[in-house]
């Protein structure tokens, strides 16, 4: 793996560590301005959609964490192949509105440059 690579992976370990402790402002700081997360989701889930531009990924994580509480979520494998670093893992939720749970698991693509966050899908 290259010095970009690693730090690319590093990057992004953080970034799901900030996403376990709620450090929204960590998350966004390490985003381009014109960063576009994309949830590939059946629309009517809350955070599915396009969110482009760090204001709008705010919307993102406040109907994730209005919908749903997050509980585990694991990450079981960093990939990264020069700017991109594929993520896989594990998420446990519960439904804040019926307090149903659920489990899934998951894989999402970041796109990084120069350091920051360019896309996440």
């Amino acid at each position: 793996m290259t010095t970009k690579e690693t730090d690319n992976t590093e990057r992004v370990a953080r970034i799901f560590e900030a996403f376990g402790r709620g450090d929204v402002a960590y998350i966004l700081d390490q985003l381009a301005d014109d960063v576009r997360f994309t949830s590939h989701l059946d629309p009517i889930v809350p955070w599915a959609g396009e969110f482009s531009g760090k204001e709008n990924v705010v919307s993102f994580f406040q109907a994730l964490g209005t919908a749903i509480e997050v509980g585990d979520h694991p990450v079981n494998a960093l990939v990264a192949q020069g700017d991109t670093v594929v993520a896989m893992g594990d998420v446990r939720f519960r439904v804040r509105t019926t307090g149903k749970t659920g489990s899934s698991s998951w894989v999402y693509v970041w796109k990084l440059a120069n350091g920051d966050v360019q896309s996440y899908d």
